[in-house]
């Protein structure tokens, strides 16, 4: 096996940081500590790929020598790397650039010459302290993921007008989208038809038909999460014709009813409620779905039953309750839950009444 991962390193021209490569040969480097001789020897390579692997300390000149030096790197992955607490402008000098991840880093502002980066495809913000991205990136008419925030959502990254242009984005997860000038922005989200993965953070009710029709022109959306602004309500009653390809849906905030169209999502494979605050069991919509495995519900459901019909979710493999303090029962009819592994339960205090049919039950 060693022998085969030399032979890849050879043909792929890979180099690690200790690694002598004064002739230039190597294209791809990976970096674990920063040593002079790492400092001394890429000044004279063609390096196409840099990669940190949790390196405590980036100094000033090897991030100089990078921007300055290296103008044919396509993936700088900065990963993991505490160290680096600001992107200078020379950024903007690597014209070749396809990805550039800054995820688990403490940049916190980006350059405006990120603007100059008219091939990049990737930009992995995600658990970065950036808050705001500049109005340069709505250059990147090339760009295809965007990811921002994760959870736990501590830092909401503000995306401003103009970001409909990037017609090739299909991944946008997860942003803000900034009222510039008392502006909604989510009509641009119209344009943005080849979306895989979308997540949207602070939905204003009045942004709720808009956001629909976004949705409804999204064919490829596999992905799709929003939440609502704090103790606001989510409008998302008014899509008729959902993707179909639609896979994987989060939405949280306060829904007025269960809206109808979940109930189409014939590949729906996983769902979250969170503070939905539904007064009908929503299990009735859900049960029918032939290819849903997870379903959780979070302060989802104010009613007292939730009732497992007989025949429903005929391939959910598991369920989580949360918070669900007016729960007094929860029926399982015989013939419902068939594949069923893990059911698990937290904070529903007035739980007094499990059906016995319901297996693998864990209740906290």
């Amino acid at each position: 096996m060693r022998e085969i991962i030399l032979i890849k390193n050879e043909e792929l021209l890979f180099a690690k940081d200790d690694s002598i490569f004064d002739d230039g040969q190597f294209r791809c480097l990976s970096i674990h500590n920063i040593t002079n001789s790492v400092m001394n020897s890429i000044t004279k390579s063609r390096i196409h790929s840099v990669i940190t692997f949790g390196t405590d300390e980036l100094p000033e000149s090897f991030i100089g020598t990078l921007m300055t030096n290296f103008k044919l790197l396509k993936v700088l992955d900065f990963q993991n790397a505490p160290a680096l607490n600001s992107l200078p402008e020379e950024v903007g000098n690597l014209l070749h650039l396809r990805y550039l991840s800054l995820r688990k880093t403490k940049v916190k502002v980006l350059p405006k010459s990120i603007g100059r980066l008219r091939y990049l495809l990737t930009l992995d913000l995600k658990e970065s302290l950036v808050d705001e991205l500049p109005i340069e990136i709505n250059r990147l008419h090339k760009l295809r993921h965007l990811l921002a925030s994760n959870r736990p959502y501590s830092q909401v990254v503000k995306i401003h007008e103009g970001f409909g242009c990037l017609k090739d984005l299909q991944k946008l997860n997860l942003v803000e989208l900034a009222n510039d000038h008392g502006k909604s922005l989510v009509k641009e989200l119209i344009m943005l038809r080849q979306m895989r993965k979308l997540g949207i953070i602070n939905l204003k009710k009045e942004e709720g038909k808009d956001m629909c029709i976004a949705v409804e022109n999204m064919s490829h959306l596999q992905s799709l999460h929003v939440i609502a602004t704090q103790n606001g309500i989510l409008d998302l009653q008014h899509i008729l014709s959902p993707p179909n390809s639609l896979q994987h849906l989060v939405l949280t905030g306060q829904l007025e009813k269960f809206p109808n169209w979940i109930s189409k999502l014939q590949n729906l494979v996983t769902i979250s409620l969170c503070d939905s605050s539904l007064t009908e069991d929503p299990l009735k919509s859900l049960q029918t779905l032939p290819n849903l495995l997870e379903l959780v519900l979070n302060n989802a459901y104010d009613g007292k039953v939730l009732h497992f019909e007989e025949g429903g979710f005929q391939k959910l493999e598991q369920f989580q309750l949360y918070d669900m303090t007016k729960l007094i029962s929860l029926k399982v009819d015989t013939g419902a839950l068939p594949l069923l592994q893990a059911a698990r339960i937290f904070k529903c205090w007035n739980l007094a009444e499990v059906s016995e049919n319901i297996g693998n039950i864990v209740i906290f």
